[in-house]
């Protein structure tokens, strides 16, 4: 969602799409962590459980402590090797 005071399409990420959870199992995943190498981890880890869209773009918010990052997954696949 787009409130005020959360990150969202006013902070430069693009709007949620109806094809970005058009069908059940498919979700977007917006997560805000302490530094660059926390978010990549928690990334990563995202991967070897389900199918995402990779490695998160890292963004900062002049005023707002930490960095995000968007991640699209369909949790109804595998992730990790051979996934």
């Amino acid at each position: 969602m787009n409130r005020v005071g959360r990150v969202g399409v006013r902070d430069g990420m693009r709007e949620i799409g109806e094809q970005h959870v058009s069908e059940p199992g498919l979700v977007v995943l917006d997560i805000t962590a302490a530094d660059e190498d926390t978010l990549g981890l928690v990334v990563a880890e995202l991967a070897v459980r389900w199918a995402t869209s990779g490695p998160a773009p890292v963004r900062r918010v002049p005023g707002r402590a930490g960095v995000t990052g968007r991640v699209y997954a369909d949790i109804r696949r595998s992730g990790g090797e051979g996934g």
